[in-house]
């Protein structure tokens, strides 16, 4: 006859995990960085409210709650990074014109500024900034999201780009803005880690090493830009 005294397993309570509040700022934290994950690895088409939800742990109407639209949420994703990339950027410049004392600044330092903002982190194994270049990278790709990329970098991208002009004021403005763009992919490639270096040199090099790849890319930035600048008026 079985013992009266065991104690069913159906009769213990399951242990829950602690919840934040629905109206908290941690819920709202979990909710972007769900959302961040999902957009950078499955895009955004590919990824729907619910998903989010469900790998934030929260109900489904408590996204809609604190974000409203999918899209405002993508806006919201992108804000949040680039609010502290912006304001990195703009205290670098501002301290570069200090030191240059109001003459010209290198081109090496101005892409040591704009570059070394958003490789810093992905260097250091920081997995939601991992997933922001990544999502940063096919945002830019997309003209989609010309409106929200516009909105979150053009504006700390335009004082570089003053900068550039009066380092390097016989470049012509169009291929000075040409360069600059051409930068910024170099960048956020880099950032992104799409292993391409991996494959093409058969494992030997890792594109995980941000700090040798930071290096290698300002003096490659550095190198187009002076390139550029090198080039004679073009042939009538």
């Amino acid at each position: 006859m079985a013992s009266t005294t065991k104690t069913s397993r159906a009769s213990v309570p399951r242990k829950r995990m602690p919840q934040p509040r629905a109206d908290s700022e941690q819920t709202r934290e979990r909710i972007l960085d769900s959302a961040e994950k999902l957009f950078a690895w499955h895009g955004y088409h590919g990824t729907s409210i619910r998903d989010i939800a469900t790998d934030a742990d929260f109900q489904f109407a408590l996204v809609g709650y604190h974000f409203g639209s999918k899209l405002d949420l993508m806006d919201r994703v992108l804000g949040r990074r680039s609010e502290v990339l912006n304001a990195e950027r703009l205290a670098f410049l501002e301290q570069a014109r200090v030191h240059s004392k109001g003459f010209p600044i290198p081109v090496r330092i101005l892409m040591e500024g704009y570059v070394g903002a958003i490789m810093a982190r992905p260097s250091r194994n920081e997995t939601g900034w991992r997933n922001y270049t990544q999502l940063v990278g096919s945002a830019v790709a997309s003209a989609e999201w010309t409106e929200l990329t516009d909105r979150h970098f053009n504006a700390v991208a335009r004082e570089y780009l003053g900068e550039l002009q009066r380092t390097l004021p016989n470049v012509p403005s169009e291929a000075l803005y040409q360069a600059f763009s051409f930068a910024v992919g170099a960048m956020i490639t880099a950032c992104a880690r799409p292993k391409r270096i991996e494959t093409l040199s058969q494992g030997k090099f890792k594109s995980r090493d941000l700090a040798t790849m930071y290096e290698t890319l300002c003096v490659f930035l550095e190198g187009g830009f002076k390139a550029v600048a090198s080039r004679g008026p073009k042939p009538d």
